[in-house]
């Protein structure tokens, strides 16, 4: 079966149903607020030098 297959467009054409029917993946809490965290200490440290 090559990539041009029905069988392989069908499959394809169901999983990219699924993935839109979730919505928008969205990054977990902790993390958001970790990296942001991050952020500020960069900036910090980038004011003070």
């Amino acid at each position: 079966m090559g990539c041009c297959g029905p069988e392989y467009r069908k499959l394809v054409n169901k999983k990219e149903k699924r993935l839109n029917a979730k919505g928008r993946e969205s990054l977990p809490p902790y993390i958001k607020i970790l990296s942001l965290a991050i952020l500020v200490g960069a900036i910090g440290l980038i004011i003070i030098l």
